[in-house]
């Protein structure tokens, strides 16, 4: 998968970003009200990720509806409201985390979560990149949020071996559209 994801062009990815983000906003109207008092929770940062910060952050800004972005905090994800790149630094991994004068917020907050990965099945199976934050998030007692996988259509494949740690995603967002997992849960 790795050898994939390397293989992608910036152009497409620049493309792909851009179409993925449009499939988000779209599956995000039609299920959640984008106003003030919702939030989304976005990632980014790694070089083979869809870019949701230049395509996605300013458009749910544009709309008033709570963008986070997550703070690793004793190996648990804290999110925390940011409007703007300027609010993002680089932190563990090199991957975006809000600044310190972002607002801390409960995940109960959280409407919904944009999960990435590094491989996916179409039944929400998920191969995360080691570090277990997402997994740990998603099980968690009190969150409630959406799960919803961001990916390119590459990275999704047949079959992902699943451990009893491992949490699904509801549903895939890809270039070319939705994937409901949520049916095979």
């Amino acid at each position: 998968m790795r050898e994939r994801l390397r293989a992608l062009s910036p152009a497409f990815m620049t493309e792909a970003s851009r179409r993925i983000a449009a499939h988000i906003l779209h599956h995000l109207e039609g299920n959640v009200r984008l106003n003030a008092g919702c939030h989304v929770a976005l990632f980014g940062g790694l070089k083979n990720e869809p870019d949701l910060v230049s395509h996605l952050l300013p458009e749910l800004d544009a709309v008033g509806a709570g963008a986070c972005f997550f703070h690793i905090e004793q190996h648990f994800l804290q999110p925390r409201q940011v409007h703007a790149p300027d609010d993002l630094q680089r932190g563990h991994m090199n991957v975006w985390e809000p600044r310190d004068h972002c607002p801390a917020l409960d995940i109960t907050a959280l409407d919904v979560v944009l999960v990435p990965g590094l491989a996916f099945t179409r039944d929400g199976v998920r191969l995360g990149r080691g570090g277990g934050y997402y997994d740990r998030l998603l099980a968690h007692p009190t969150f409630r949020a959406q799960c919803v996988a961001v990916a390119f259509d590459c990275q999704i494949i047949d079959q992902i071996p699943a451990e009893s740690h491992d949490q699904r995603v509801h549903q895939l967002i890809t270039e070319s559209g939705l994937i409901d997992a949520s049916s095979s849960h």
